[in-house]
């Protein structure tokens, strides 16, 4: 697969459109591309992570592992984006990723970003502030449920909410700050 211009700005727009000609030529060389088989796992939660990834082609799932239980959190399909908290801050991973079907991912690392903010920097901020705005919206999605609903969930209002039981209510509000807007089945 040969990476354009063209077919990265139909794929990420709202990426492309805080990059000139050059920044963009420029961010194209630094992102790899890495294929994944379906079942790889891509990134897994609390492992090390220093990447932001954009889903060229395939589908992909995210999912929260703890000791007795794994919570599907949503799928990711073409033109997705996933790691943004990584690519801003390395660390561990927020949920674990596993292809469900061949993949195209295109990975831009911290230290590729770095390296672009030295020649890019405006470019480079735009796109942080495009990410942090991604991530301050997941943030006030939860919040809103965290403090609206959870009288609904304990049925305190006498109201009958969407949610059944604390448990679907806490599935919300993680696939909703992992970006996910609707839990899916289809896994």
């Amino acid at each position: 697969m040969s990476l354009t211009t063209i077919s990265f700005k139909e794929k990420f727009p709202a990426i492309a459109e805080h990059c000139g000609p050059q920044g963009l030529e420029d961010l194209i060389i630094a992102l790899e591309t890495r294929n994944v088989q379906a079942g790889q796992t891509v990134t897994t939660d609390g492992k090390y992570c220093d990447s932001l990834f954009l889903v060229s082609e395939g589908k992909l799932e995210s999912q929260i592992t703890s000791d007795n239980e794994t919570i599907r959190l949503g799928s990711l399909k073409n033109s997705d984006s996933f790691g943004e908290v990584n690519i801003l801050d390395p660390g561990p991973s927020t949920s674990t990723v596993i292809a469900t079907e061949d993949s195209t991912l295109l990975v831009l690392t911290h230290d590729a970003f770095i390296k672009l903010d030295q020649a890019h920097p405006v470019m480079t901020g735009n796109i942080l502030r495009m990410l942090s705005s991604i991530l301050i919206d997941r943030c006030r999605i939860a919040d809103k449920l965290l403090f609206s609903k959870h009288t609904n969930v304990d049925d305190i209002a006498g109201d009958k909410s969407k949610h059944s039981n604390v448990v679907e209510w806490g599935r919300d509000i993680l696939q909703k700050l992992h970006g996910h807007k609707e839990y899916n089945n289809e896994f």
